[in-house]
């Protein structure tokens, strides 16, 4: 089993330089990795090439626009690409990495599939899981990665929303993967923090997770994890 740990970014090539050597500071296995998620237009788009040859690699997957999208792109470019990876994380370019071997536990947790994150540093009950990891089967499942009604916000809802009710959510507070957002007063707000973090963002990206779930969809999603699940079980048998 291998993990590869999708980082979307846009204009912060030093924080993803940062977030890439946590990760290979603290991983047990070389095979885990970190891509960062690029868009094609991203002004410093030579500087996250120029120095991901030693730290991590990159990608410029073609999307609609906005971190949900790429995300998206980048997962299913994965799949299609990568047949060896069976864990697919997510990160932003404000996580660090903290705890010592926290991938060895991440593939243990999820020798049968499911969804794991860690200790944020803030959300001391593992409320909001601001960084995740799902089995790639899940990924292909569903056909998304984060739920693609969003822009940006609320896909870490989604995820509880859909891991919980199929039963297949592990909060592992032993782990930190830390954030360093502004909300909470670790870093400072810059022009990125501020286009995500909007007002309007919020109210758009709550509205359409609320039209998910109420639509029925949410549950059609959750019936794709248990099948997955489902063809687990037979396989392992």
């Amino acid at each position: 089993m291998s993990i590869l740990v999708l980082c979307p970014t846009r204009g912060r090539p030093e924080a993803v330089h940062e977030a890439a050597n946590s990760l290979i500071e603290t991983r047990r296995h070389g095979s885990t990795q970190l891509v960062a998620v690029i868009d094609h237009d991203d002004p410093g788009a030579d500087v996250y090439v120029g120095q991901a040859n030693s730290s991590y690699e990159f990608m410029f997957p073609v999307h609609s626009g906005g971190m949900v999208a790429a995300l998206n792109a980048a997962a299913m470019e994965a799949i299609e690409k990568r047949p060896e990876v069976s864990i697919l994380g997510f990160v932003g370019d404000d996580h660090r990495f903290r705890t010592q071997g926290w991938d060895e536990v991440i593939t243990d947790t999820l020798r049968r599939p499911g969804y794991a994150y860690a200790y944020d540093g803030f959300w001391h009950k593992g409320e909001i899981p601001t960084q995740i990891f799902i089995s790639a089967a899940i990924v292909s499942a569903l056909g998304y990665m984060a739920l693609p009604d969003c822009h940006h916000l609320y896909v870490d809802n989604a995820w509880r929303e859909v891991a919980e009710r199929a039963g297949v959510l592990h909060y592992k507070p032993e782990l930190l993967i830390e954030h360093m957002h502004p909300a909470i007063g670790k870093a400072e707000w810059d022009e990125g923090h501020k286009r995500v973090n909007s007002q309007e963002m919020y109210s758009r990206d709550r509205a359409a997770f609320e039209a998910w779930k109420a639509s029925g969809r949410a549950s059609e999603d959750v019936r794709k994890v248990r099948q997955v699940l489902g063809r687990a079980t037979i396989t392992t048998r």
